[in-house]
């Protein structure tokens, strides 16, 4: 029986402005205006592999709701919902694309493993490993996914705001892009489907799952030229990834960069403990986010993480030091913003960045937290005022 596949457009022509786009030099760039491209070429694509398509939110076109979507979708009956935007971030230095699905649908989840797999064998980054379970009371509760009550995915094809990503796709190399945006989930899929792939000029592919190479092994020398030349990025996460190596050569490789650049290598403060550590971070000495306050203490990752503890210790309220900080006080229907400095949920999730700087109204109250109405999710009473 042929597949129906819901193309879900994301936007529409009049959602930018006020959001769902860019501005880059004093011009607007609409988010509804690329995922349109990718949708009429998936289009295209899916029909020529014996797919049958339907779009409710139509091309270039005024916003239809997303209620009205899915409402639609599942009314249809059809077989896959398959959303398209363009990610944002205020850190222009945030790429690479990713794959949203909701957290308890095995067949989306294997949907959307096929499809990073195929954004990296066309050559494209991904952010993180690419994939993003969508679940309740967080950021990823995205609607597509929670709503729709067939296969569904909702798939970020890289940072609009991200400094590589902008000129994929709304630069000059958008054209090229666009067709290989549209590949990749056309392939998708059809491997999914367990359909040979075959491009408009009627050449068949035989998709296989893509195998990483190893790397040719490198020096620590070389490694570390490259990472002063910049070619691995920035952090030491992402340079440790870029350079494919354990923890233990990285820390080599940092050490030879250190040596060359005359910087002495970070080691733990003299004359403090772990518990004096803590204390300050707890002080806020220290700023917010470990990798800030790790680089401001000079610990290794090993030493910081014995200090987290710590400082995770005497806020659960085993530790007399606690006491001794003084709680700030809300109250059930008070509004409050949420800090901009503020990096992850009281549950440990990520705060996204269109959370912060935003104002909610207070749901519940804890001793150390607070559910905010809008995201109900549970924050820190130290990352709102």
């Amino acid at each position: 029986m042929t597949k129906v596949v819901a193309i879900d457009i994301g936007h529409g022509s009049d959602t930018f402005p006020p959001n769902k786009g860019v501005y880059i030099g004093g011009k607007g760039y609409a988010e509804h205006d690329f995922n349109s491209k990718v949708g009429v070429e998936l289009d295209k694509l899916l029909k020529h592999n014996g797919f049958k398509t339907i779009m409710k939110q139509k091309p270039f076109s005024p916003d239809v709701g997303l209620t009205t979507r899915t409402n639609y979708y599942n009314a249809k009956g059809v077989d896959l919902v398959y959303s398209l935007h363009a990610n944002y971030n205020g850190n222009p230095d945030v790429n690479g694309r990713c794959v949203f699905y909701w957290h308890t649908a095995n067949d989306a989840k294997e949907l959307a493993n096929i499809i990073v797999d195929e954004v990296k064998k066309a050559g494209y980054s991904t952010h993180g490993n690419g994939l993003h379970a969508s679940k309740p009371n967080i950021w990823t509760n995205l609607h597509i996914c929670r709503e729709t009550h067939m296969t569904a995915v909702l798939s970020e094809n890289g940072f609009m705001s991200g400094d590589k990503d902008f000129e994929l796709i709304f630069g000059s190399k958008q054209k090229q892009y666009v067709k290989d945006m549209a590949r990749v989930h056309a392939k998708a899929i059809c491997r999914y489907y367990g359909v040979k792939f075959k491009d408009l000029d009627g050449t068949a592919v035989a998709d296989k799952p893509s195998k990483p190479s190893k790397p040719a092994s490198k020096s620590i020398s070389k490694m570390a030229q490259e990472v002063i030349t910049g070619k691995h990025g920035n952090g030491h996460d992402a340079r440790r990834k870029s350079l494919g190596i354990t923890q233990a050569e990285y820390d080599k490789v940092r050490k030879e960069v250190n040596r060359r650049s005359g910087i002495k290598t970070a080691s733990k403060p003299k004359g403090k403990t772990v518990a004096q550590m803590a204390q300050e971070v707890i002080d806020g000495k220290h700023g917010n986010g470990h990798a800030n306050r790790r680089k401001s203490l000079g610990l290794s990752s090993s030493v910081y993480n014995k200090v987290k503890r710590e400082v995770n210790r005497r806020l659960t309220g085993k530790s007399a030091v606690y006491s001794k900080q003084k709680s700030k006080s809300f109250s059930v229907g008070q509004k409050v913003t949420v800090k901009k400095s503020a990096s992850t949920f009281a549950t440990g999730e990520s705060i996204a960045d269109f959370v912060k700087g935003k104002s909610y109204t207070v749901k519940q109250v804890k001793s150390d937290r607070v559910l905010l109405d809008g995201i109900m999710s549970w924050v820190r009473k130290s990352d709102v005022y």
